[in-house]
């Protein structure tokens, strides 16, 4: 008898009808975008590039008096750097999930290539997590817009990743704190 209901179904999927456990049952998702900025942008004012100014030139000074070239050039390299990102506006991302994998700006991370996911969500601060097995990149964090973070959860453990709660690390820490 198991083969004959098999039958229907088959004929009714043929037909393009459907049985009534399948019209009940939820169609999974199948894929799930947004678009949002790269990251969080706060307006740095000249309060803060002066605070930060202060703080790089006491280093680099006390380095020089201590006769630390390579030091002193070294600090002078990270400010420069810092100061570079600071100013840097965000860009804005398309980042879409799907069967395959989680797309940024069109470049594919495969789920196979992905070891565990978190959502971070404490608004204002929403975050998608992605653990990677590349030891290069361990951590690739995609703030997540206005995507419904409930359905991308669903859409990524349907996909077989695991769900992994993952600390904010201090380096992660500091850097908020410094408004970045």
């Amino acid at each position: 008898m198991q083969q004959d209901d098999k039958n229907i179904l088959d004929l009714r999927n043929v037909l393009g009808q459907q049985s009534e456990t399948e019209i009940a049952k939820p169609q999974p998702l199948s894929e799930i975008s947004w678009e949002t900025e790269e990251f969080e942008y706060h307006e740095k004012d000249t309060g803060w590039f002066l605070t930060m100014g202060i703080v790089f030139f006491g280093i680099f000074a006390s380095l020089l008096i201590l006769k630390n070239i390579f030091g002193a050039a070294t600090i002078l390299l990270f400010a420069v750097i810092i100061y570079l990102y600071a100013a840097k506006k965000p860009e804005k991302i398309l980042v879409k999930a799907d069967g395959r994998g989680v797309h940024i700006n069109k470049k594919l991370m495969p789920y196979s290539e992905i070891k565990s996911f978190w959502i971070h969500y404490e608004p204002p601060l929403k975050y998608l997590i992605l653990m990677n097995k590349k030891h290069i990149i361990p951590k690739t964090i995609v703030p997540i817009g206005s995507a419904d973070p409930i359905k991308l959860r669903e859409l990524l453990l349907i996909n077989a990743l695991d769900e992994k709660e993952e600390e904010e690390s201090i380096s992660e820490m500091i850097f908020r704190r410094l408004r970045f």
